[in-house]
């Protein structure tokens, strides 16, 4: 099991958020490392919206890659 997040040092904070894609996670200090690694949201919040910018969303319907 891994340790939380406020408990890991500064080392493994800065490699998680750097293999995570955080930009300048190299030069931030531990503060921002968590704060960072905290407000990040889940990978499912990392997707792209396939939706385009001026289509009302209540007249949008999903559909898979393949049916388009």
């Amino acid at each position: 099991m891994t340790k939380p997040i406020p408990k890991m040092d500064t080392a493994e904070l800065r490699d998680i958020a750097v293999r995570g894609g955080i930009e300048g996670a190299r030069e931030m200090d531990r503060e921002a490392l968590i704060d960072a690694l905290v407000a990040r949201p889940g990978e499912g919040a990392w997707q792209e919206d396939t939706k385009p910018a001026d289509v009302n969303p209540n007249d949008y319907f999903y559909q898979p890659p393949g049916e388009r």
